[in-house]
């Protein structure tokens, strides 16, 4: 179906022709048009006489009409006719006369698939002249019309937008849901858009877009679709921060080269080095056990004769032959047994260690773990006399326990200093969704454990009661700051909320309540800084409280 007929009119009416304008056989449509303007109009149409429209609008009735076709005086129209006989007024049979050229030209417009015809010239002086409106009748004519699906066929689709050019318009008397169209008919909204935003119904839009494009004051262009939420999104601005950021805080110091030299310096308890060096040796004497510490039985093939050693006796004790040799004497001789006395006593000290760590001790024996370890001895050799000694003498070195003040050792030290280091990084995971558990995360700006306690007390509270929404915020500072400004031990607790553009952040909520009521008093009596343009305080029902924005 195409409205031929209806775009010919307009038409004619833009290129401002003067003629006669016709459509149709039987019945037939014909419009006077004076410089592009309709001024009078004739039909063969039945709803289209005067005299039906006189009775259609109460102007006359039946009987009346009756009465003045019978009695008709020659040479006066009808309409004379009746204003001679009373039954209408001279202003009646104009706004009649007026009627009847619109329903004849809105007939015309809705015509389908007819082909009309023009004839260019000037009307004739005795042609009939009336003072009508041709742009609003034109547009009142499509606004009416029944054929919807001509009409958006003319029309195109609906994701159109509508660029006006000129300023005839604004002659124009819209109606109301209409003139607020006007200003948004910048070529940023779809039709769509405009139906949704304007509150008009898509066909009246859509039929008044396409009168504005035929009467040459908009044009009508097609978009791409678009991802309406991408633009959404990146048009969307950041939500307004309750204050500025906090600065950062300031990095932790490095160890300065001197402490780690004096660090280096301590004692230690790594034998390793010692260890390396016995396991080179030949043959090494058996390890002398002490009285205070018990040592399982070398292996049959490593046994060899034990020395009497009594502890702390100054006794010379022989030593076995494999130790003293005939030909070893003086100061050189005297040298290598000692340094062999201290490297027995360490290698015993270390299996010593190896072998008594996994068992368990007797409560006499097991020293206190508190204690610090045992002193290491002295590599001091003893004085060297000028003649050889007949007898060597060997000290066993007594376990001293050490005082409670006692440093730790050098790995225990280490350890705690990596403790100290690390503390302020790695915070404790708490389980617990209790207040102070609460503040300690917000305080400490753990975002995601404060998030999951907050979503563990939502669970905790009873359905149907209320809470109260102070901001949305995407920092932790700002609701680091949002908790200092309360003060005390205020009952705050977040909750995630996921963003148009993507952007995760979080609602900082305040307490709950058995009301709304109650909520909103609680919200008036809060600082003056939460109630700033974009962050009022919003009461939420618990089960109304949004995840996204």
């Amino acid at each position: 179906m195409s409205l031929l007929a209806l775009q010919d009119i307009f038409l004619r009416h833009r290129e401002r022709r003067s003629g006669i304008w016709k459509v149709g056989d039987d019945p037939s449509r014909t419009l006077f048009m004076d410089s592009g303007d309709i001024v009078f109009a004739q039909s063969t149409a039945p709803e289209d006489r005067l005299t039906a429209i006189l009775v259609e609008k109460g102007k006359l009735t039946q009987a009346q009409l009756d009465y003045a076709m019978a009695n008709l005086k020659p040479g006066l129209s009808i309409g004379k006719n009746l204003i001679e006989m009373g039954f209408i007024t001279q202003r009646d049979l104009l706004d009649t006369a007026r009627s009847q050229v619109e329903r004849i030209a809105w007939g015309a417009m809705a015509t389908l698939e007819a082909t009309p015809t023009f004839e260019a010239k000037e009307l004739e002086p005795t042609v009939v002249r009336l003072p009508l409106d041709t742009p609003a009748m034109l547009l009142a004519g499509l606004l009416n019309l029944r054929s919807r699906e001509a009409v958006l066929d003319l029309l195109g689709p609906l994701n159109q937008v509508v660029v006006l050019e000129g300023h005839r318009f604004h002659e124009l008397q819209l109606p109301q849901d209409l003139s607020k169209i006007i200003p948004m008919l910048d070529g940023s909204r779809t039709l769509l858009e405009l139906s949704r935003e304007g509150g008009v119904e898509p066909f009246r839009l859509g039929a008044f877009s396409l009168y504005l494009r035929l009467m040459g004051w908009a044009r009508l262009h097609e978009l791409p679709p678009l991802d309406r939420g991408a633009l959404d999104r990146a048009l969307t601005p950041e939500p307004a921060l309750l204050s500025e950021s906090l600065p950062p805080a300031a990095p932790s110091p490095a160890p300065s080269l001197i402490a780690a030299i004096e660090a280096s310096q301590l004692p230690t308890t790594n034998l390793d080095h010692l260890a390396h060096a016995l396991d080179e040796l030949p043959s090494i004497p058996e390890f002398l056990p002490t009285p205070s510490m018990p040592l399982e039985p070398l292996p049959e093939e490593l046994e060899e004769p034990h020395l009497q050693i009594h502890e702390g006796s100054t006794t010379p004790v022989e030593p076995p032959p494999s130790l003293l040799s005939p030909t070893e004497s003086g100061s050189s001789g005297n040298l290598k047994w000692m340094l062999g006395g201290v490297l027995l006593l360490l290698m015993g000290f270390v299996i010593w260690r190896w072998k008594a760590a996994p068992k368990p001790l007797t409560r006499a024996q097991a020293p206190s773990p508190t204690q610090a370890k045992v002193p290491e001895p002295e590599p001091t050799p003893a004085p060297i006399s000028e003649e050889p000694p007949e007898h060597a003498v060997i000290k066993v070195p007594e376990i001293v326990e050490p005082e409670p003040n006692t440093p730790p050792r050098q790995d225990q030290q280490n350890k705690n200093e990596n403790k100290d280091l690390h503390k302020n990084t790695q915070l404790p995971k708490i389980e617990s969704f209790a207040l102070k558990d609460r503040l300690i995360s917000l305080r400490a700006g753990n975002m995601d454990q404060a998030a999951h306690q907050g979503a563990l007390y939502l669970k905790s509270l009873k359905p149907g009661t209320w809470t109260l929404r102070l901001e949305v915020a995407c920092l932790p500072a700002t609701v680091q700051h949002a908790a200092e400004m309360l003060g005390g031990s205020p009952d705050l607790w977040i909750l995630p909320m996921h963003m148009r553009n993507g952007k995760r952040c979080y609602q900082v909520m305040l307490g709950y309540f058995h009301s709304e009521a109650a909520a909103e008093k609680a919200a008036k009596k809060l600082p003056a800084a939460f109630h700033a343009p974009g962050n009022r305080p919003r009461p939420f029902r618990l089960d109304q409280i949004p995840d996204k924005q």
